[in-house]
């Protein structure tokens, strides 16, 4: 079982340096989440009572949604021991009816694929809420969509 404690090609030590990497990348750009970034979350945002956590992981963030109270759907491209055993490609799927909000930390190489379709699937009302580098914020073939759909909050935490 992958453990987000002491992983070095964690997000977290990354954070502030290139994305580029001499070492091997983790399939399907895996990089477990540290609960306490979804302890941080909660501190400061309320959500819907349904998460749809599509990028589950091992549960690392959905484990704590569901110790706060929230009902976790819990998916992912590849099953890693938690959540719905039926792998789920969040980017061509989703979920008929959905009425949630969406939380994850999406493989960063995707990053605003799932951002887009994030938005696309959930009902006027409802939050995306997305664990991303800063880096995010920049480039070229980001500056029109946040033209067009601008972030309404950012919420920051220092590595390490």
């Amino acid at each position: 079982m992958k453990d987000w404690t002491g992983n070095q090609k964690s997000i977290y030590t990354t954070l502030g340096a290139s994305n580029h990497t001499d070492g091997e990348r983790q399939s399907d750009d895996y990089y477990a989440t540290e609960p306490k970034a979804a302890e941080l979350l909660l501190e400061q945002e309320t959500f819907s009572p349904v998460i749809w956590e599509c990028a589950c992981g091992q549960g690392h963030l959905a484990k704590v949604f569901e110790q706060h109270g929230y009902e976790v759907i819990s998916t992912d491209l590849v099953y890693r021991g938690f959540g719905d055993p039926e792998p789920l490609d969040f980017l061509k799927e989703t979920l008929d009816d959905f009425d949630g909000d969406i939380i994850t930390n999406p493989p960063y190489k995707y990053a605003l694929d799932f951002v887009q379709k994030a938005l696309e699937s959930i009902k006027p009302g409802r939050k995306v809420a997305m664990f991303l580098k800063l880096q995010f914020l920049e480039g070229k073939q980001r500056k029109g969509f946040f033209q067009k759909t601008p972030p309404e909050q950012f919420m920051f935490q220092a590595a390490g």
